[in-house]
């Protein structure tokens, strides 16, 4: 008995010891030029977890299998034999030819690594993309915080500007124009220490950013958006009914871009009227941005126009008069859902296209 309790005292230990402790530290050397995410584990488990499901991790076209659909007919369109989306997707790849693509080798299972975001040093401008510059120091990461105990793991530096007003997510999210000068989708970069890329799609969130300095929050590492932590970002759109006798919406976009960005997407508002506890009236709209070639929908890499956009503008305002007429005690209950890939272009695809509830909001009359 004595003994068993020796070995499970030894076994606890050890344990803490992989997670947290000194003992280990000689297997945090890193290897190559990245650390390996995993690494990470030790001390930023929470972290870690958010990461794990979020769409930089999911970013190749191994994991993403919206990626993979259009990753095989862009090069079934361009005959292209090197792997061009690896400039943001994988951008630790080294080699990008795709016949030597494999999802076990380094770059390909890192994907979108915490090392190389965190090591983004400054963004290099440029018209048809932007491009990240990276620190040449292994284990020197740039943040935000300034912990009292410092990590025995790796230098901290958090007087990078660029990492506190969001401008370190530029590099691969500003814009992208494809060979024929035609800008694919945009971002407006309007930046600032107040509102910014990290402070709406990496908001403050419950629990600490390391097991070894407690702090209340950390920086949500799911990265909101479309395929994860939506409800993060609903609080950009206000939905309001304008009108007690019409029904009249208004919809707010609070965000310094337009909504939605890629061209992918598709957003739609559902409105329900309900008048003594029954649906009497059912309305539809969508928000899209399409683009193309002779006034016809195209994949992206030949279009040279937008044939349509709907979307929200940024921080517009628009109000929507659905032309029905509203009595007292009804009640309005309205959806804005938004759909990962446009549900036409999906079907063209044969792929699925995830659905998100983004918003409800309901009014009594």
């Amino acid at each position: 008995m004595k003994k068993a309790a020796i070995l499970f005292g030894s076994a606890v230990f050890l344990f803490a010891n992989i997670f947290a402790g000194s003992a280990t530290k000689h297997s945090m050397d890193i290897k190559g030029e990245f650390a390996k995410t995993h690494q990470c584990i030790r001390c930023h488990l929470t972290i870690y977890e958010e990461y794990k499901a979020s769409s930089h991790y999911n970013s190749t076209p191994f994991r993403d299998p919206i990626h993979a659909k259009i990753f095989k007919l862009h090069t079934k369109a361009t005959k292209e034999k090197e792997y061009q989306c690896a400039k943001c997707h994988t951008p630790i790849v080294k080699n990008r030819a795709i016949a030597k693509m494999d999802p076990k080798s380094f770059g390909y299972h890192q994907a979108i690594s915490c090392a190389y975001c965190h090591r983004i040093k400054a963004i290099k401008h440029h018209p048809k993309a932007n491009s990240n510059v990276i620190s040449p120091k292994k284990g020197y990461y740039y943040g935000t915080r300034n912990p009292k105990i410092r990590s025995e793991y790796h230098k901290i530096d958090n007087t990078n500007i660029i990492h506190k007003n969001g401008d370190t997510c530029l590099g691969c999210h500003s814009h992208k124009q494809n060979d024929f000068g035609f800008v694919v989708c945009k971002t407006e970069s309007n930046n600032t220490l107040k509102q910014n890329c990290i402070t709406c799609h990496m908001p403050q969130v419950e629990g600490s950013l390391s097991d070894r300095v407690e702090t209340p929050t950390h920086a949500y590492h799911g990265f909101a958006g479309v395929s994860r932590g939506a409800e993060k970002l609903a609080k950009y759109l206000d939905i309001t009914l304008e009108s007690k006798k019409h029904l009249i919406i208004s919809l707010h976009n609070r965000a310094p871009h337009a909504f939605l960005l890629h061209p992918l997407r598709m957003a739609k508002m559902v409105v329900r009227v309900y008048r003594n506890g029954k649906e009497i009236k059912k309305f539809e709209k969508s928000f899209v941005r399409i683009i193309g070639k002779d006034g016809k929908p195209t994949p992206p890499w030949i279009a040279n126009a937008v044939i349509k956009n709907s979307m929200l503008k940024p921080n517009e305002k628009r109000v929507i008069d659905l032309n029905f007429g509203l009595q007292r005690g009804d009640r309005v209950k309205v959806e804005f859902i938004i759909y990962k890939v446009n549900p036409k272009i999906a079907k063209k695809m044969g792929i699925k296209s995830q659905k998100t509830i983004f918003k409800v909001e309901e009014f009594d009359v």
